[in-house]
């Protein structure tokens, strides 16, 4: 991670993660928490979000479009995290599971951003007083167009709110984190003969995002966007096995 006086934006400092460490970090927090599995499953987000960062977590409601929030001390500790009750109270499996993506998204702001908050670090950089209502406020307030997967390329969605893409980025690191994805999509992919590498053909595409939804409970979409990152679409028709 590395830190920049930041020109623009709410905040005085600029964090900058490259996307492999992202997910680096998701798998070695999971892991503390003795909530990474040894085999595919679903991560039990909303318990992991309780015991790394707060026990102050739960449902509030929320105005409408907003779908959590995370709020934070003056020394950067980790003080509520809330997911929206509107979006708690659909049942279809769609709605539970952009609860799931909405945890995680939270849990990547506590997991990346505390520094934006601590005082002593902001003030050296540009005065707090003069920040906008975000920072005073202590918190992330996600709104429902901030909360979705992304992949490495996705940042030009944003209007340069790096925070709003990194917390993103997150959701694939806690809920498909790399080793458990390659386990679980291993009856679908095919190896190189040449360079043994794994690689997924197109014809076993739709059925592996399928099966991994399943497996790790979220959205098709997130699965597709990991997919890609992992073993990217490419025509394999030259391409020995």
């Amino acid at each position: 991670m590395k830190r920049f006086p930041a020109k623009t934006g709410p905040y005085p400092i600029r964090l900058v993660f490259e996307t492999d460490e992202i997910d680096d970090m998701c798998s070695e927090e999971l892991h503390k928490a003795n909530l990474l599995p040894a085999k595919p499953e679903a991560i039990r987000i909303e318990r992991f979000v309780e015991k790394s960062f707060t026990k102050e977590v739960g449902f509030e409601e929320l105005p409408p479009g907003c779908m959590g929030y995370t709020a934070f001390g003056k020394d950067g500790s980790i003080l509520a995290v809330r997911v929206s009750s509107r979006i708690a109270e659909d049942e279809t499996v769609a709605a539970e599971r952009r609860v799931r993506s909405t945890w995680a998204h939270e849990a990547g702001h506590c997991l990346l951003h505390p520094s934006l908050f601590i005082e002593e670090a902001t003030l050296g950089l540009g005065e707090i007083q003069n920040a906008t209502t975000a920072l005073k406020e202590r918190r992330f307030l996600c709104r429902a167009g901030d909360i979705q997967p992304v992949t490495h390329d996705g940042f030009k969605k944003y209007d340069g709110r790096w925070w709003e893409w990194q917390a993103n980025r997150a959701i694939g690191g806690f809920l498909l984190p790399k080793p458990l994805v390659l386990q679980a999509a291993e009856p679908f992919l095919k190896r190189s003969l040449v360079t043994g590498s794994p690689l997924l053909p197109a014809a076993a595409r739709s059925d592996a995002e399928k099966n991994l939804a399943d497996i790790f409970d979220v959205n098709p979409v997130a699965v597709r966007i990991r997919l890609q990152e992992m073993f990217p679409d490419r025509d394999l028709s030259q391409i020995e096995f």
